[in-house]
């Protein structure tokens, strides 16, 4: 399918949309994505918007910095470093969620930098805004993994569309644990593989393709943005409490 893209699909979400398995294109709404990928294919050569959002986002963490700096790249830290780091991008990963003026989605090793003040965060114009109504339902989900409020996590996941009254209660629980497997919500100290991000991934779209989903572009937004952290938390080899990351930033 990648062979049919738009030619002003630039190569950085080519290789984002190369993590989507073949058959799972059959379960996307392709209007609304495609609308998304020029819009971001524009952003990224004009560099529209970048600086507007980085000052929104610069003020939603303290675990970071977000600034266009130069310093040293993550891959020269010794393992300590190599955590603190991690724990940093978690952080923000999770602080984005509560921008309604878009997020960053490029978390990349080459989107940081470490000077003597800290962590630096360097945006790019990969970056969107989601429709509320995902974005707060993504808070909501991972409220409810966290809290755990099951009453709490199926509201949000009706709300974003994935649970709907046409699956019967075997089907639904199946969804909620390919949910929790995919998002990482299961593990206090959680190494990060994108193998495994993929196989979750994978056996997401399965499921949505035998249950004639059609999937929210916003769900392949997400997709890039999972991807491009797990990329780096990888990289970076360190275990990580993600629960208690996730309480520092967002837990009410």
């Amino acid at each position: 399918m990648l062979d049919k893209l738009p030619g002003f699909v630039p190569q950085d979400l080519r290789q984002l949309l190369a993590f989507v398995p073949t058959r799972g294109w059959d379960a996307i709404e392709w209007r609304p994505l495609l609308a998304q990928l020029r819009r971001i294919s524009w952003q990224l050569a004009s560099q529209k918007g970048v600086a507007k959002l980085a000052q929104s986002a610069g003020t939603l963490t303290d675990a970071l910095s977000v600034a266009a700096v130069d310093g040293e790249a993550l891959e020269s830290l010794g393992a300590r470093r190599r955590k603190a780091a991690g724990d940093a991008i978690l952080r923000f990963y999770f602080a984005q969620w509560r921008n309604p003026a878009g997020l960053f989605l490029d978390l990349r090793v080459s989107r940081f930098a470490v000077d003597d003040a800290g962590l630096n965060f360097i945006p790019s114009g990969l970056w969107v805004t989601l429709d509320d109504e995902f974005r707060l339902g993504m808070l909501d989900l991972y409220r409810g993994f966290y809290t755990p409020d099951a009453a709490l996590l199926d509201d949000a996941l009706y709300r974003m569309g994935f649970l709907h009254d046409g699956l019967n209660a075997s089907e639904a629980d199946e969804l909620r644990g390919l949910l929790q497997a995919h998002f990482g919500t299961q593990q206090r100290s959680q190494a990060f593989s994108i193998d495994d991000f993929r196989q979750s991934f994978d056996a997401l779209f399965d499921f949505f393709i035998d249950h004639n989903y059609r999937l929210r572009s916003d769900f392949v937004m997400v997709g890039f943005y999972l991807i491009t952290l797990y990329l780096t938390l990888e990289a970076l080899g360190q275990r990580h409490d993600v629960k208690s990351l996730f309480q520092r930033e967002l837990q009410d």
